[in-house]
């Protein structure tokens, strides 16, 4: 009992105690509202500096005196106007302007009460210590209320005002801070996001400051920056024109943390598609399979493969440099290795695609994946559903590409690829866009010489259910080259060996002739 009337007693007291504390926060506020009232205040430098700590000290110490502070949001109206009139005074502010930034009701309080613009306003001439305070609490802004502060500091020419000291290179520390900012306003406002994709001297200085630094925060920062960057296809072209790419490359040779390494190969890949038809990459690529082979962290692997699909598009000497620096074997493992990951079997079966397809080492490489017993795991993604088409039409292409080395024939037969791809054809008959990859496909294994092999290759052809489609196709005088090669896989069919494909075939046509008839 007498415990519990102790603690009673102690709540009281505490209730109580912290009733006075807001008291008297009240009571020293209303004092200093009476001070900055007076015009008298404002012509005593030392009386402002007193009122002005007294201030940043009750925020300091927290609770009902911070609270106070925030709900008289004049006190701080009052003060900013004495920004950057004497050094001391300005110090002063900067600092309580900066615990202001460190929690979400003081970032509130500097929206409101227009401290933003005027920090902004006054940042080029202020001297080197308050800019750290003054950079600091507009990136604390940022963190703490992301789109609002970064609207107000757009709108304020924040862009302009932070490239500027850039520009005339500041600390390392500060560059750090002024590009931390400017990565931030990328990222939470789509005018500010715009203009430093658009900007040449942004990008320049960019550029040559990744360059030339050797302060890893900064550099840092400036990568972190890059993806968001080049995600603008009219900054990759400017990026590549400053030079980006060999800079990017002797990043990825220091070996630094993964997440570095991903900031640079996101920013490659996003570039790669308009280097496709460039030349003077070949130390890129070959970095680029050393860092697949002796990297185990599947993200890099992704944004790797990814790139190496864009560079062996169309390049026959990006092609041949990765065959000849063992990439097939390093593909294959992935598709080994990995199950059920889209997002890196697609890229690889891409590449593997285009190294096997016009490329003077092409049937190289079509040996070395057979050699490697990936052809089984290739045919399981015929078993891909209709919703990944891009992931089933590099498939199927890489499979065509397959087909021309005849040592590859017999594994593409015993797993019944034609069959497979007979069937989706079939059932995608009716997306005009996809029939011709089908078509070309079933051409190439309908023309392989090879007795045997011909008549299981008719065979799956016959029985996948795709002989009407092909049929109607060949009936069609409107199709060009669908038309063309359907009639030519219905002539290889034509002459099997087994009657009952040629019986098969003439009924079909037969009954869709019939049908055409009845509804002309």
């Amino acid at each position: 009992m007498n415990e519990n009337n102790l603690s009673y007693t102690e709540l009281r007291n505490l209730s109580k105690e912290i009733d006075y504390e807001k008291q008297n926060a009240k009571l020293i506020v209303f004092e200093l509202i009476d001070l900055l009232n007076d015009e008298r205040s404002y012509r005593d430098i030392g009386i402002i500096t007193e009122i002005t700590k007294t201030i940043h000290l009750l925020i300091k110490q927290g609770g009902s005196r911070r609270k106070e502070i925030l709900a008289h949001p004049n006190l701080i109206t009052s003060l900013i106007k004495l920004f950057n009139t004497d050094n001391d005074l300005t110090r002063l502010l900067s600092s309580l302007f900066h615990d202001l930034s460190t929690e979400e009701d003081g970032i509130r309080l500097l929206l409101l009460t227009g401290v933003i613009p005027i920090l902004l306003q006054t940042l080029e001439s202020l001297n080197d210590d308050v800019i750290n305070f003054v950079l600091t609490t507009l990136r604390n802004c940022l963190i703490g209320l992301n789109n609002e502060s970064a609207k107000e500091i757009q709108i304020h020419n924040g862009c302009i005002i932070f490239i500027s000291l850039l520009i005339h290179r500041h600390s390392n520390k500060q560059m750090n801070f002024l590009a931390d900012c400017l990565l931030r306003l990328a990222m939470f406002n789509t005018n500010a996001q715009i203009y430093l994709q658009t900007s040449k001297l942004f990008l320049q200085e960019l550029v040559t400051i990744l360059d030339e630094t050797n302060y890893n925060k900064l550099s840092f920062t400036l990568i972190r920056m890059l993806p968001l960057l080049s995600s603008n296809i009219n900054t990759k072209s400017i990026l590549i024109q400053f030079n980006i790419i060999p800079i990017l490359e002797r990043i990825l040779h220091m070996k630094h943390d993964y997440k570095i390494q991903r900031y640079c190969l996101l920013t490659l890949r996003n570039l790669s598609d308009q280097i496709i038809h460039m030349d003077n990459f070949d130390s890129l690529i070959v970095t680029l399979i050393q860092i697949l082979s002796s990297n185990n962290d599947i993200q890099i692997k992704i944004y790797i493969v990814d790139i190496l699909s864009n560079l062996s598009c169309e390049n026959q000497s990006n092609k041949s440099l990765m065959i000849r620096n063992n990439v097939i074997q390093l593909l294959v493992n992935i598709i080994i290795q990995t199950d059920q990951r889209d997002d890196i079997i697609e890229p690889t079966i891409c590449t593997l695609r285009h190294l096997t397809g016009k490329c003077p080492l092409a049937n190289q490489a079509r040996e070395y994946i057979r050699i490697s017993h990936a052809i089984p795991y290739l045919i399981k993604y015929l078993h891909t559903k209709e919703n990944n088409w891009s992931l089933l039409k590099a498939c199927i292409g890489l499979i065509r590409n397959l087909a021309l080395s005849s040592n590859n024939l017999i594994i593409l037969c015993e797993h019944r690829s034609v069959y497979k791809i007979g069937k989706l054809f079939f059932q995608m008959r009716t997306i005009s866009e996809r029939n011709e990859l089908f078509i070309t496909t079933l051409f190439v294994f309908s023309r392989q010489q090879n007795e045997k092999l011909q008549m299981i290759i008719y065979d799956q052809i016959i029985y996948s259910g795709c002989i009407e489609t092909l049929i109607q196709f060949a009936l069609s005088n409107n199709l060009g080259r669908i038309h063309q090669m359907s009639k030519a896989i219905l002539d290889d069919l034509r002459h099997s060996n087994q009657i009952e494909h040629r019986q098969i075939i003439n009924e079909a046509e037969k009954s869709i002739k019939i049908a055409q008839f009845l509804q002309s």
